[in-house]
Formats: C-alpha cells, sequence, structure tokens
C-alpha cells in the first residue's frame, strides 16, 4: 500500500494508515485491520521494494519446489499470528511484511523437511530452516526491541521475525496433529484434504 514517514508520529499518518498500523504498546485494542493490514505499510520506498524482492524469493522457492496450496495456507493463518505475537513489545508502531516473510519461509520450509516425495527436498528445508535459525540468532530478539542493519534507512524489528516464524511453525504442528484425527480423516478423500 506504500510507505508512510516514520520520522512522524503516526498521528500525521493519513486515517487509513493509522488503522493499519499495529501498535504493539495498546496490546489488544487494535484496529481491527491492523492484524492484516500492517504488514503492507512500511517506512520507506527501500523498505518497501526489499520486502517485495523477497517475497517474490519466496513465491519462487515455492513455486520450484511445488510447494501445495495447504502450505500457502499455513502462511495465510500464521499471518495475523505473527502481528500477535508483536503485541507487548516496547514499541509504538510496528508496520512491515518481514515477519510474515519469515513465516513464509518457515512453512516452506518445514513443508520441504516433511514432504518425502524426491530425496532433495528435505536436503532444501533443513537448509532454509538452519538459514533462518541462525538469523535470528544473530538478529537476538530477546535483547533488541529495534535494531539498525547496516545500509538500511529504517529500524528493524527482530522479534517480528521471531514471531513469523514461530506463527508458521505452529500452524504446521498443529495441521499435522489434527489431520492423524478421525474426525479430519474423514474429509479426506483419495489421500488429499478438503481442509
Amino acid at each position: 500500500m506504500g510507505w508512510v514517514p516514520l520520522n512522524q508520529p503516526d498521528s500525521t499518518w493519513p486515517l487509513w494508515a493509522q488503522q493499519l498500523a499495529l501498535h504493539p504498546d495498546q496490546g489488544w485494542r487494535q484496529a481491527i485491520g491492523a492484524w492484516w493490514g500492517a504488514a503492507w505499510l512500511h517506512g520507506s520506498a527501500e523498505h518497501l521494494y526489499r520486502n517485495l524482492v523477497a517475497l517474490s524469493l519466496i513465491a519462487a522457492i515455492g513455486w520450484h519446489n511445488r510447494v501445495p496450496a495447504q502450505t500457502t495456507l499455513v502462511w495465510f493463518g500464521a499471518w495475523p499470528l505473527t502481528q500477535i505475537g508483536m503485541i507487548g513489545q516496547p514499541l509504538h508502531t510496528y508496520i512491515g511484511l518481514s515477519g510474515v516473510l519469515h513465516a513464509g519461509i518457515c512453512a516452506i520450509a518445514l513443508h520441504q523437511v516433511t514432504n518425502q516425495s524426491t530425496t532433495r527436498k528435505p536436503f532444501i528445508g533443513y537448509l532454509l530452516l538452519l538459514g533462518l535459525i541462525l538469523k535470528i540468532l544473530m538478529e537476538n530478539p530477546w535483547q533488541h526491541a529495534l535494531i539498525k542493519p547496516p545500509g538500511s534507512d529504517i529500524n528493524v524489528a527482530p522479534w517480528a521475525h521471531l514471531s513469523g516464524t514461530l506463527s508458521a511453525a505452529a500452524i504446521c504442528l498443529f495441521t499435522s496433529v489434527t489431520k492423524r484425527l478421525p474426525c479430519v480423516k474423514r474429509l479426506t478423500r483419495g489421500g488429499r484434504t478438503l481442509i
């Protein structure tokens, strides 16, 4: 949707942008649109373009590895959970797609690890997971609410990256467990899950 000036208070932003921004310090008192919309607001043109490039790479990885629609649904479900994971962080305003992008990589990686149709796919999944874990550990979200990476024109919220990764992992685990339940198996036809 574009970018908003982070060097100005969010009260000066257009009303639609104010309603889409997430305010972690306000707890659950958020505008409904913030659970989905905060990901589409960015702090600068460079922030937006970097996230769009990352989104394109994730889509290419998913397409190349023939990731099924169920994995896309996991990513979609992790989207609001990523924002919920930001609640209580010492930030007044959070915007950006990076947490959701981390959820997408995690969903693809876990699919590759659990899908045994080829010998190559688990390796790709483990490689993606290892890179994701190392990146999160290097960002140290437990110590820093915001970091300014070299060459970046905005601060980054490393907790969003952890939140996105954990959200996708939780949904993957939940779907893995529930698809084994008898009531869910009844909804399965010909080896393909209907939900």
